[in-house]
């Protein structure tokens, strides 16, 4: 299971608990950390501190990291989001 979208403030999230991206990973660590295997760090509505922090993040935990542009909105904003080669690189499809 992937947490999708954790600091989005136009959705779902931890934003709604705390707009800190260090309090945002504490409650991961603490609460969700055991029951996911990836985090999103890549969103449409990410800035560049919270993908950065949510990449390090997943480093650390050795999460899985996925990214894109989360198009069920308007408007339409597929494939708007440049996700880094070495994303696909951690799944092996065997």
């Amino acid at each position: 299971m992937v947490l999708a979208h954790p600091n989005d403030p136009h959705g779902t999230s931890l934003v709604a608990l705390t707009k800190s991206l260090t309090e945002q990973t504490k409650i991961v660590e603490e609460s969700l950390l055991e029951y996911i295997d990836g985090v999103e760090c890549w969103h449409s509505r990410n800035d560049a501190a919270t993908t950065s922090h949510y990449v390090e993040f997943a480093k650390r935990h050795g999460l899985i990291m996925t990214g894109g542009s989360d198009c069920h909105q308007k408007p339409i904003i597929m494939g708007t989001v440049q996700v880094p080669e070495y994303v696909a690189e951690q799944v092996s499809f065997k």
